[in-house]
This record gives structure tokens, sequence and C-alpha cells, in this order.
């Protein structure tokens, strides 16, 4: 029973003799100045991984601009109001919304753009010629 156990051990230890073997091998192969440069490169790509994250933070950050119905979060981001606001612009019925299913509240980007762009008002003439643009 014993000799069998040493056995097994003596079998795991040279099985890990063989694999360190073939890693010294790999290394010495290798040519370590190039290995350097690869890996020197392969780090400054992975520098690159938090830009390449905000810029999709900010990508979905702006989606509402490619959207037609925008959530409440959205209209907020859109028309820079806080969203409380928007709430209560809804309350009374103030701005166009949708609700589908009576508790969501969702927006028409052109609707919205529309509402915004309404009583517009006309500049005062006699600035407008002080300032020489007419």
């Amino acid at each position: 029973m014993k000799q069998r156990k040493i056995n097994c051990e003596s079998g795991s230890v040279i099985r890990h003799l063989k694999q360190m073997e073939n890693l010294v091998s790999k290394m010495t192969s290798e040519k370590p100045i190039e290995r350097i440069q690869s890996l020197e490169q392969r780090i400054g790509e992975i520098d690159k991984i938090p830009s390449i994250e905000n810029y999709v933070q900010q990508i979905k950050e702006r989606i509402w601009v490619t959207k037609e119905v925008l959530t409440t979060s959205e209209a907020s981001a859109y028309l820079g109001l806080s969203e409380s606001y928007i709430y209560k612009l809804t309350a009374s019925r103030q701005i166009p919304h949708y609700k589908p299913n009576g508790k969501l509240v969702f927006f028409n980007r052109k609707e919205l753009c529309e509402w915004a762009l309404r009583n517009q008002v006309e500049p005062n003439k006699e600035t407008t010629i002080k300032s020489g643009t007419i």
C-alpha cells in the first residue's frame, strides 16, 4: 500500500517537473526582446480600455438623439429640464406625452422639439439695427 502511494506521489512530481521543463524550454526558445515588445504592445492596448468605455458611456447617454420615443429621463436630458419638472408638466398636461399602460410616461421626440420651439419671441427691431445686423 505504501509502495503504491509513493509511486503515485513520484508520478505527480515527475509530471510537474516535465511541465517546468517545457516552460523553461519555451522561455529560452522564444526571443525575449520580441516577447517583451509584444507584451508592451498588449499593455498599451489594455490602457486604451478606460477611454473606450468612456466613449461607450457617452454614446449610451446620448442615444435619445436617434430614438423617436423617449423615456422621462431621456426627455429630461433632451430638453435640459429636470425630471421632476417634466413630471410636473405631464401632470398639468402642459407637455405632449403618452401613457400606454397608464403608468409609464413616454414622449415623442419630434413633438418635444415642436413644444420647445413654440411661442417664438421676435427680436426687437431697434436692438437689431443697433447691433448692425440689418
